[in-house]
């Protein structure tokens, strides 16, 4: 009897630490730094594209493009880091005078190191905007398949069916999706971003517009923009470089660990 009383009170003792303990651990802050850039001397070959559509998105995620997003995650201790608190600039320097790169985004948030369920999204978008004329591959992969498959369809309705896109109203971004950066016993990185490159190039023909007549089918064509995924989770290191690609587009992507007590420092001696 004195025995299970012993273990009893030896396991309400191990429950009560162990309940102590994750109590007191202190929540992790990061610097989060990204800079994606786009391959100039990507593959120049005809390549069979699959239909990819773009990343999904909810209401639960941080637009750096929007004064109230940022407001709202404010409150869960996500923010934007202004360019003098950046550390790639060098890098950047640098693809911007590379012939071989173009720059699309270089952005920076801070954040606190939460589980994966817990963490939010960073929706980012950057590069250029294709204007009205251009439709996002996105709600048109079934016709796009039926299209390709049906020898009887002809020139003008292939057209009109690409007309009737939800993005036809507002411009395009190029590179547009979400990066999440969550923390268990690593860092961990999850990126869903696609890079939109229009299915047909028309530069050399519109250069020399005699040689060569345009069908309706191909100035369709030209205006749907395929999407180039980015799409990958993979394991970080804080303070370390780190590289992912595709061979359209690239990103370099740093974690910084941020110590809260520099804020707490300076606050108590402004006073």
């Amino acid at each position: 009897m004195i025995i299970r009383i012993f273990l009893f009170c030896l396991i309400i003792l191990i429950c009560a630490q162990g309940r102590a303990q994750s109590t007191d651990e202190e929540l992790r802050f990061y610097d989060v730094e990204v800079i994606i850039f786009k391959n100039l001397r990507g593959p120049k070959g005809k390549e069979l594209i699959l239909p990819v559509s773009s990343p999904s998105r909810n209401d639960e995620i941080f637009d750096i493009a929007s004064p109230a997003s940022i407001q709202n995650v404010a409150q869960d201790s996500y923010q934007l880091l202004a360019s003098e608190q950046l550390q790639m600039q060098d890098r950047v320097e640098k693809i911007v005078k590379s012939p071989y790169y173009e720059l699309l985004i270089h952005i920076g948030w801070r954040q606190p190191g939460l589980s994966l369920e817990e963490s939010i999204p960073i929706w980012i978008h950057g590069g250029k905007i294709f204007g009205k004329e251009y439709v996002s591959i996105d709600n048109h992969m079934t016709s796009l398949i039926n299209t390709e498959s049906s020898e009887d369809l002809s020139n003008s309705n292939s057209s009109q069916a690409f007309a009737t896109s939800e993005n036809s109203s507002r411009g395009i971004h190029e590179l547009e999706g979400k990066i999440t950066i969550s923390l268990s016993r690593y860092l961990h990185t999850y990126t869903d971003l696609v890079l939109r490159k229009p299915r047909l190039t028309l530069e050399g023909v519109l250069e020399n517009p005699e040689s060569q007549v345009l069908t309706n089918g191909q100035i369709t064509e030209a205006h749907i923009l395929d999407n180039y995924s980015l799409k990958e989770h993979r394991r970080m290191r804080s303070k370390r470089l780190h590289y992912l690609d595709n061979p359209e587009f690239s990103m370099l992507i740093l974690i910084t660990p941020f110590e809260v007590q520099e804020l707490d420092t300076a606050s108590s001696l402004d006073q």
